[in-house]
């Protein structure tokens, strides 16, 4: 646990660095690592501005909806979780903004909790980082089950209509693996994640 929040908090002291595009968009360990740890998921729970399966509207904002779920008895002390938006063919957007719904925060993560968020220029990939570490705070708490975080995209402009834009789970420079930690007793897990997800942009 102790190289766990030096690592978080050397990772959020060192943010303002940044990092190029290529390291930003190495993809997450949310995925592609054998079976799916359904008892520890985030998932994309529901996107605003989608007006059917599959599709974003063009012309406003994109609301990405993230839900967490901890389905230990036990909570977890330490998490840390990126977020990449891009597009596989070209589509671009204004900016992207991550910012979390009130049931997860500061208040659990005593220690240190930050929303961060990288080459936020709606080309190429943007990434958007969620950790926290504790100190004596309730953490990810047993059971928790809920809509934690959010990320925002757009406008769309209408020309990028027929392409698409995708959500997946990243690493985030310099520290920000795909991990939920519980501590030296029960260890550190990689949480499952239902993506990507791929939107295409409707008119």
């Amino acid at each position: 646990m102790g190289k766990l929040i030096f690592m978080l908090m050397l990772g959020f002291g060192l943010a303002t660095v940044g990092c190029s595009k290529d390291e930003d968009s190495t993809g997450g360990d949310g995925n592609g690592n054998g079976a799916v740890d359904t008892l520890r998921m985030v998932t994309l729970d529901h996107v605003d501005g989608s007006p059917a399966a599959g599709q974003i509207t063009a012309g406003g904002e994109v609301v990405f909806h993230l839900r967490l779920k901890n389905g230990m008895a036990e909570k977890a002390k330490g998490i840390t979780n990126g977020f990449r938006i891009y597009s596989p063919d070209g589509a671009s957007w204004s900016t992207t903004v991550g910012d979390t719904t009130g049931t997860l925060g500061k208040a659990d993560f005593d220690l240190v909790f930050a929303v961060q968020t990288f080459n936020i220029d709606g080309g190429g990939a943007d990434t958007v980082g969620f950790g926290g570490s504790i100190m004596t705070g309730p953490g990810l708490a047993p059971g928790f089950d809920d809509i934690a975080y959010t990320i925002t995209i757009g406008p769309i402009d209408a020309s990028n209509a027929g392409k698409k834009v995708c959500i997946d789970s990243s690493y985030y420079r310099p520290s920000g693996t795909w991990t939920w930690a519980y501590g030296s007793t029960v260890g550190s897990f990689i949480p499952g994640w239902d993506g990507p997800r791929c939107f295409t942009v409707a008119q």
